[in-house]
């Protein structure tokens, strides 16, 4: 934990719990207690009086990564009752300060061990996110609070429940089945807690529940119930968990659902035909699971899909041509799980697509020249196929493509120049492919390449100065590719961003 930095967010370092009826600081019953204003105000110490001057305009210029932040803490009084200060949520029976929310409040500077923070003993809500904790350590005091939490002792009592919110929180126990009997719960965040034994199912029959994000829990073993008519389910988010079984026919009765991801899990057999009843999906995660069978063509009835990940499964036939009808996708996944030659003509008539990934497939053909025809890419990768012949220069007609990853294939000829201009193109991987020289680096001085991998390939050609222009250029990759003459090392002096260098099995070198 020492060795871990904060990131320029902490975003909700604790856990998030929303209930019908709760604490106020607005309209406290019992006043603050002494020590808890203490506490508060050394805190407010800590931050605001010594920085709040310093980086006002700082977070005035990056307005739109704090939009509706402003200085919390300043307007804390000592000789005001701390329950009714900004942010502060106190127990309305005893004065104990269970909540406090310093989101966006323009905090900068380390948060340390010994910091009034931890002093709050009693605090059921903590919200840190959207402030600037750089170079800071996190605390371990932060896991000390964590350590406090018996989720059924924090929620026996709590019969009103409506969201209970403890992602990242580290449970390292099995859920109480108590939580099933909660029928005012519209929401259940417990991604990351290391949730183990077996989910409660009859948390998916709760009459208000809309979402349950159970993600990132591995050691959490269930299985999806029947589910019943009119479900209110709208979210269901069970990606890297061991859930296992088939998908339930009564998945139709989940006609709300807008978020269903299954990827990572041990759910296995065939998709039912009757998921295209569910009209208002817009994302359906199925990669890295068990399933098997035909690829239901009704899957193709989803119109308002944008994003669909089928990637690493059983899948078996062809992929069904009515993937084309679904004109509002901008994400689509299907890695290693295609049995074709030739990439599917029809995926040209996704016109919305920003990200494709057709990755270990066995393609055997040329690049798919009327992909291009496709503006709005941002993404493509088709690393690991058998893709052959030259890569078309038409590929630099995409204007918003920043990632093209054609590694460990069999491509052929020269590298288009055009490649090294490409607008919006900041990734460029051709690793281990038999691309041929000569390289040609012109007008490259405005180029957003960050990364280039040309490693594996039979160049055949000595570097030339001009790769010295690439201004932004962070990554560079020439290993085994056949170069010859010497390498003038002092050209990679002159990229001045370039962190990572590999020009491994280069025989010949000089300074």
């Amino acid at each position: 934990m020492n060795n871990q930095y904060l990131p320029v967010f902490l975003a909700s370092c604790l856990f998030f719990i929303s209930l019908s009826q709760t604490a106020s600081n607005t309209s406290s019953q019992y006043h603050c207690l002494p020590d808890q204003s203490a506490h508060l105000l050394q805190l407010r110490q800590e931050f605001v009086e010594r920085n709040y001057s310093d980086y006002y305009v700082y977070y005035e210029y990056y307005d739109y990564c704090y939009h509706g932040s402003y200085p919390k803490m300043k307007s804390w009084k000592a000789d005001s009752d701390c329950c009714s200060w900004d942010g502060v949520t106190c127990d309305t029976q005893n004065g104990e300060v269970i909540g406090l929310d310093l989101s966006k409040s323009w905090l900068y500077g380390p948060l340390n061990s010994n910091s009034s923070l931890f002093s709050l003993r009693h605090l059921r809500k903590l919200n840190l996110d959207s402030n600037n904790f750089s170079s800071s350590t996190i605390p371990p005091e932060f896991g000390q609070l964590v350590r406090r939490i018996d989720l059924e002792a924090l929620v026996q009592n709590m019969a009103y429940l409506r969201e209970l919110h403890l992602g990242e929180v580290n449970i390292s126990s099995s859920l109480p089945q108590s939580l099933a009997n909660f029928s005012s719960l519209t929401s259940l965040s417990l991604s990351g807690c290391n949730l183990q034994g077996k989910f409660p199912s009859d948390i998916f029959m709760l009459p208000k529940i809309q979402a349950i994000d159970l993600s990132f829990n591995p050691k959490l073993v269930g299985f999806l119930p029947k589910f019943q008519s009119r479900s209110t389910l709208k979210e269901l988010r069970l990606p890297n968990t061991n859930f296992s079984g088939e998908l339930p026919n009564s998945m139709d009765n989940l006609g709300s659902l807008n978020v269903l991801d299954l990827s990572g899990t041990n759910l296995f057999g065939e998709l039912p035909n009757s998921i295209s009843n569910l009209k208002s999906l817009n994302y359906l995660g199925l990669d890295s699971s068990n399933f098997s069978g035909a690829i239901p063509p009704s899957i193709g009835n989803l119109s308002q899909l944008t994003h669909l990940s089928l990637s690493y499964n059983n899948f078996h036939g062809q992929l069904p041509s009515t993937l084309g009808n679904l004109a509002k996708l901008t994400s689509l996944e299907l890695n290693n799980i295609l049995h074709s030659q030739e990439v599917p003509y029809f995926l040209g008539n996704l016109t919305q697509l920003e990200f494709l990934s057709l990755s270990h497939n066995n393609f055997d053909c040329g690049f798919p020249i009327w992909l291009t025809n496709n503006t709005k890419l941002r993404s493509i990768d088709f690393w690991e196929n058998q893709l052959k012949g030259p890569i078309p220069s038409e590929i630099g007609r995409l204007p918003n493509l920043s990632y093209l990853d054609l590694s460990y294939n069999s491509l052929t000829e020269a590298i288009p120049s055009v490649l090294f201009t490409t607008p919006s193109l900041s990734t460029l991987s051709l690793y281990h492919n038999q691309l041929t020289g000569p390289l040609k680096f012109q007008n490259i001085s405005t180029s957003p390449l960050k990364v280039l991998d040309l490693g594996e390939n039979k160049l055949n050609e000595s570097i030339p100065r001009s790769i010295a222009n690439f201004t932004k250029l962070q990554g560079l990759y020439l290993s085994s590719i056949n170069l010859k003459g010497k390498v003038e090392l002092d050209i990679f002096f002159e990229l001045k961003e370039l962190q990572s260098l590999d020009l491994s099995v280069v025989k010949e070198m000089r300074k």
